[in-house]
C-alpha cells in the first residue's frame, strides 16, 4: 500500500477513535465524580511528548485507564500535582470504572505522519465487542 493511502487510512481511524473516545469521556466524568471525594481520577488517554535530537516533536497516545491522585498544593499561589499510581484500581472498595473501548491503542503522531498500532477493524471490532458487552 502506498504512503498516501495508508496516511488516509490512518486519518480516517483518528476521526473514528476521536469519535469514540469523545462518547467514553462522559462516561468517565460520572465516574471520577464519584471517585474524586476519595481524590483519585481516572484519565482514559496518556500523552507522553518526545523530543528528537533534530527538534521534532513526538506524540505518543496510550489508550487505557490511567490512576492518578491529586495533590494540591498551596505554597503562595495554588498548584495542582498529578501522581500517578497505575492502571489498576488504587483502592478495591471503588467502584469498577467503565471499560475504555479503545484499551491498548497506541497513536503516534509526528511530522511525518500518523501511525496507529491497530488497523481501523480492529478499533471498529474492539468497539462492537464493548456494545455487545453492555447489552
Amino acid at each position: 500500500m502506498n504512503k498516501k493511502k495508508q496516511e488516509l487510512k490512518n486519518k480516517t481511524a483518528l476521526r473514528t477513535i476521536n469519535d469514540i473516545i469523545s462518547s467514553y469521556t462522559q462516561k468517565i466524568y460520572e465516574y471520577n465524580n464519584i471517585v474524586r471525594k476519595k481524590g483519585y481520577y481516572l484519565k482514559p488517554v496518556h500523552i507522553v511528548v518526545k523530543k528528537r535530537k533534530d527538534g521534532t516533536k513526538v506524540k505518543y497516545y496510550y489508550y487505557g485507564r490511567y490512576w492518578y491522585k491529586i495533590e494540591i498544593r498551596k505554597n503562595g499561589s495554588s498548584k495542582i500535582k498529578w501522581i500517578y499510581l497505575g492502571k489498576e484500581k488504587p483502592e478495591k472498595d471503588l467502584p469498577d470504572p467503565p471499560e475504555n473501548p479503545l484499551e491498548g491503542l497506541v497513536v503516534r503522531v509526528d511530522n511525518e505522519g500518523v501511525s496507529i498500532n491497530k488497523s481501523l477493524h480492529e478499533i471498529l471490532k474492539l468497539v462492537k465487542d464493548l456494545a455487545e458487552k453492555e447489552e
